[in-house]
């Protein structure tokens, strides 16, 4: 009986650390931290930002002018409202292009710790926080990976 209890008690052990090796883990916030297309994508990013900002600090000390010496509320309104309808479309640019590359990191990490993945026979990827204990940490190898594209 004990003989039984011990087989049993050794091969759950063993098996729980086999299955622990095939999840592998990473830190998609020390990847957004470190990888050299998101330092890029920033960089552009706070360009497009940049110039954007000063449109809108052009088009509003206009306003404040108008204000100053003392328009119409009305005619004010309608200067916010042009000012408004003409940054629209920048302002929907700079969003549009935060979210394809939103889509750009995630899809370039799901295909890189794939692929690194099937390299160390690991079954499962998970996010790093999600993970308390355990797994194979690929984050290193991921990073590695996209800043050599």
């Amino acid at each position: 009986m004990k003989k039984a209890l011990l087989m049993l008690i050794t091969t759950l052990l063993l098996s729980s650390s086999l299955i622990a090796s095939e999840i592998g883990f990473i830190d998609t916030g020390l990847i957004f931290q470190k990888a050299k297309f998101v330092t890029t994508f920033q960089e552009n990013f706070s360009e497009k930002e940049k110039d954007f900002n000063e449109l809108l600090q052009k088009k509003s000390k206009k306003i404040e002018e108008a204000i100053a010496k003392g328009k119409p509320d009305e005619e004010i309104r309608k200067m916010v409202q042009k000012r408004d309808e003409e940054l629209e479309p920048k302002k929907q640019e700079l969003m549009q292009y935060e979210m394809s590359f939103q889509q750009t990191f995630l899809l370039n990490i799901s295909t890189t710790a794939k692929k690194v993945a099937e390299e160390y026979d690991i079954s499962v990827v998970l996010d790093k926080q999600v993970i308390y204990h355990g797994g194979f940490d690929l984050t290193n190898i991921v990073l590695e990976r996209l800043n050599n594209q």
